[in-house]
């Protein structure tokens, strides 16, 4: 019985594994060929959307969020906009920037603060030259005094402008900020 097998294998198998070894890779190299043909077709339809619907690689709200701060008097709002777009505190740094230096980068203040959030090196480090370093840094800092602040956005931003001890006009600051980031949140959820 063994044998029969043997047989039925030499007889079906062998010639079946030979025109297997010789068509396979044709047929495969001819799915290939229109797999690369299909994929390259599919690649350059879809750079040809986004190239068309996203030129600048920026989506409906960050252009909200540009209009926003160009209406602010923002020189460069694209700039400021792509440097805070992936924060989770997007509006609320457009605005400080905002009230701070109208988003400079290159800004210094009249008590030595520096760059588009007005830092001041002796108590933060030193400014980085870099919009999106300077975004991160600024973001940081925030983040820092919302924990210190138990989550009290408008003790932390006064604490932003005028130190640990802040004054009434930091607090006055501070509900500037905070009614800025209140009209760029409605500006980025106007649905038109």
């Amino acid at each position: 019985m063994i044998r029969d097998i043997s047989k039925m294998r030499a007889r079906y198998y062998l010639p079946l594994t030979t025109v297997a070894q010789w068509v396979l890779p044709v047929v495969m190299v001819a799915v290939a060929g229109r797999l690369v043909e299909s994929v390259s077709v599919a690649q350059s339809g879809v750079e040809n959307i986004l190239s068309v619907e996203h030129p600048t690689g920026f989506d409906a709200v960050d252009n909200r969020r540009i209009r926003f701060a160009a209406d602010h008097g923002v020189a460069d709002p694209a700039s400021l906009v792509a440097a805070v777009r992936h924060s989770p505190m997007a509006n609320l740094l457009i605005s400080v920037a905002i009230e701070e230096s109208r988003g400079d980068p290159a800004a210094v203040g009249p008590s030595g603060e520096l760059g588009a959030w007005q830092v001041i090196e002796s108590d933060w480090g030193s400014v980085p030259k870099d919009i999106h370093e300077q975004a991160y840094q600024a973001e940081k800092i925030l983040y820092c005094l919302l924990i210190s602040t138990n989550g009290n956005k408008k003790t932390a931003l006064a604490r932003y402008n005028g130190g640990t001890a802040p004054p009434d006009k930091s607090y006055l600051y501070a509900e500037r900020v905070l009614k800025r980031a209140g009209h760029l949140q409605i500006a980025v959820n106007y649905l038109p």
